[in-house]
Parts: C-alpha cells; structure tokens; sequence
C-alpha cells in the first residue's frame, strides 16, 4: 500500500512539473516574441513623474508615460501638487541616471509636443503601472488606440484607491481644484462645481452633432486660426456630468473631433477624445452645453 502511495505521488509531482514546464515554454516564446517588440534604452534624466529622457538608437527621446498622470511639479502654470514630490522621487530613484531600460510603443507614437508615448519597463517590470501601485498617478490620456494596458492599469488604480494610498488618500482627490481641466480619463465626474454663465452664441467653436444612441458628441472650430481648449468643457445637462478638456488640447482651424463615451472598441479615430466606458447621455433627451474657460455657454444642442 505504501509503495502504491509512493508511486502515485511520484506521477502527480512528474504531471504537475510537465504541466509547469510546458507553461514556461510557453510563455518563454511569448517573452521572446515580445522582447523583439522593445527597445533598449538608458535613463539619462527625470523631468517629472511621468515625463523621462532615454538615450537609445544615437540620440535622447522626451518620453511621456502613456495612460498615467502624475501630480505636477514642473508646470509652468500650475503650482506644485499634492504628491507630484513623491512621484518625481519615486521616478528618480527607480530610474536612476544610466539605468538600463526598455521602451514598448503601443500605435500612434508621439503627441502634439513632439514627445515619445510609451510604456517603460525596468527590471521586468512596467514602470507606468507601479506608478499607479503606489498611489502617484492616476491613469489618464486614454486616447485610442493607445489603449492596450487600459484595463490592467484601471485594476491597479481601483487597488490603489480602495487601500487609500498616496493620492488616494486625499478626499475627493479627482474633484480639486488643482486638477481643473485634466480629467480625461475613464471617470465621471458630477457637476458640483459649475454653474455656467449664459453668453451669446457667437463662437467660432461650436457643437455639430450629439448622438444620444452612438454616445458622441462633436466639435468644430470654424475659425482660420487653432482653439486651445484648456479650461473649456462639455456638460450632460440631465446627468450632470462633465468632460474637462485636457490642458493645451487644441482643436485645429477648420478641424472637428469627437468625443466618445460608452464602449470604445467601435473604431474611434486616434485625435478623438474618449470620455468614459459608462453610457453618459440619456436617449430620452439630454441637452449637451458646451462652456468655454470663463463659465460661459457657448453652444447648447439637443
């Protein structure tokens, strides 16, 4: 009996070692597959949280962390945020000047200010995530198509959120003032603050089309010369709830973009802006206002 016993555990042990070894095979390919994706690099500076130089490939890249956003320190306009200190040492301790790294691009591959959007991996680890694990970033900028981490980071935040750590354990942290115009990520934020000021509808920015069904809105700006957005807003008036335009975001002269809620995954266009996952307009009828930087509406449809 007890050889018979002997002999089972011995089978077991040998199935579960095969099953494990043919995993890491497995994913040994996968590792392989995916390593040829990056790209070496070295740190040689810290900007702030979010925003790293690498040298790779002869010459220095501006990195901006996709999906992330870190409390400000170095804003021209802004005074230091709660927690930005924290962040910036955080970066610099972990990307320390001379660390070797490697850089993931996801598909549209700079922004507007000529910066790298990339997740960043160090020690076989993703940089833009850990961020988010200790409580100094929120995730943020989720424009499509650079979205394929999406769903891992909103989980690590939510973990982040729940334990209270870092900028999570400041109240209503998404709702300060300190935070105004850069809320453009999968969050929806109620309409506590704003009581918007009726103006004469002669702007030049001016909503287009709202499709309660479809769950987007679009804006044109009419005028010959770009529109920095900075300050303006979109306003659910039945749900009362609020897309902040992110700070510098321009709308170009002649130019429409579109703002999206609701499911993403139907092909949305890499200049969109993509509100929320959530349903925000009500079919039943949902007036949308559009309200520049000075709490003045500028533009109502629906």
């Amino acid at each position: 009996m007890r050889i018979l016993y002997i002999s089972l555990l011995i089978f077991l042990v040998g199935c579960s070692n095969t099953y494990t070894l043919e995993n890491q095979q497995n994913e040994n390919i996968n590792n392989i597959e995916f390593q040829q994706q990056l790209i070496n690099g070295t740190i040689t500076d810290i900007v702030d949280g979010d925003t790293i130089k690498v040298q790779f490939e002869g010459k220095e890249e501006t990195i901006r962390l996709l999906l992330v956003d870190t409390p400000e320190t170095v804003h021209p306009n802004k005074p230091i945020q709660p927690f930005g200190p924290e962040a910036s040492k955080f970066a610099k301790d972990t990307l320390t000047l001379g660390k070797k790294v490697q850089i993931e691009i996801d598909v549209s591959e700079r922004d507007k200010y000529g910066r790298l959007l990339a997740y960043l991996w160090v020690e076989g680890k993703l940089f833009n995530e850990m961020l988010l694990e200790k409580g100094l970033a929120r995730v943020a900028y989720i424009y499509p198509p650079n979205v394929k981490y999406v769903d891992q980071f909103q989980e690590t935040q939510e973990k982040a959120r729940q334990e209270g750590i870092g900028i999570w354990s400041l109240e209503d942290y998404v709702k300060v003032d300190w935070l105004d115009g850069d809320v453009t990520f999968n969050e929806v934020t109620e309409n506590e603050s704003i009581d918007p000021v009726t103006t004469e509808n002669n702007s030049y920015i001016q909503i287009t089309e709202l499709n309660l069904e479809e769950e987007y809105i679009t804006i044109k700006n009419s005028d010959n010369t770009d529109m920095d957005m900075t300050g303006w807003s979109v306003l659910s008036v039945q749900g009362d709830q609020r897309f902040d335009f992110p700070d510098s975001y321009t709308i170009k002269a002649g130019e429409t973009i579109t703002i999206w809620s609701g499911d993403f995954s139907r092909g949305v266009w890499s200049s969109d802006l993509y509100w929320t996952e959530k349903n925000i307009w009500n079919n039943n009828g949902d007036p949308a206002q559009l309200i520049d930087a000075n709490n003045g509406i500028v533009d109502i449809e629906g």
